[in-house]
């Protein structure tokens, strides 16, 4: 492959990190895809980013969430206005037995992911800026008997 293709090629693709601990995402990290490796039982802290038109972060499960005292919370980046978060993440059981729901309409200062019930790999969360909110969606998978409810919070 010539220089110019594997440049091109590598250009491709997303930046990658794994969060293990809390993570306060600078405005130059936007566009990466975060793997949550994250099950030590305690509550961390996510910030997302400044707000700014066009800004965005995945965020995957890349390890089994089981702890019961484990909670994520995605938070926008220090000082921000409050109400700046808003969306609808898909909650489903993993033996398909229901999918449940939990959304704001735009009063949210934080979503909480509980790590009781279990949440499973490849639940993900999306969150999209449009210059003054931070849009998140996504789904999260839990073991059978959860509702939407036990594993996620949006708290004003």
């Amino acid at each position: 492959m010539a220089k110019v293709g594997r440049a091109s090629r590598n250009a491709s693709l997303m930046r990658v990190e794994s969060i293990t601990g809390a993570k306060a995402i600078g405005a130059n990290e936007t566009g990466e895809l975060y793997f949550i490796n994250y099950n030590t039982g305690a509550t961390i802290v996510v910030n997302l980013p400044p707000v700014k038109e066009g800004a965005y972060c995945k965020f995957v499960w890349a390890t089994e969430m089981v702890n019961n005292s484990a909670v994520i919370e995605f938070k926008p980046a220090s000082g921000a206005a409050a109400g700046v978060l808003k969306g609808i993440i898909q909650c489903m059981e993993v033996d398909g037995t229901g999918p449940a729901a939990e959304k704001d309409g735009g009063s949210a200062t934080k979503l909480s992911v509980d790590g009781n019930p279990d949440v499973n790999v490849g639940s993900y969360i999306e969150a999209i800026c449009d210059g003054t909110s931070w849009h998140l969606s996504g789904i999260i998978y839990v073991d059978a008997g959860a509702t939407a409810t036990d594993a996620l919070a949006w708290d004003a």
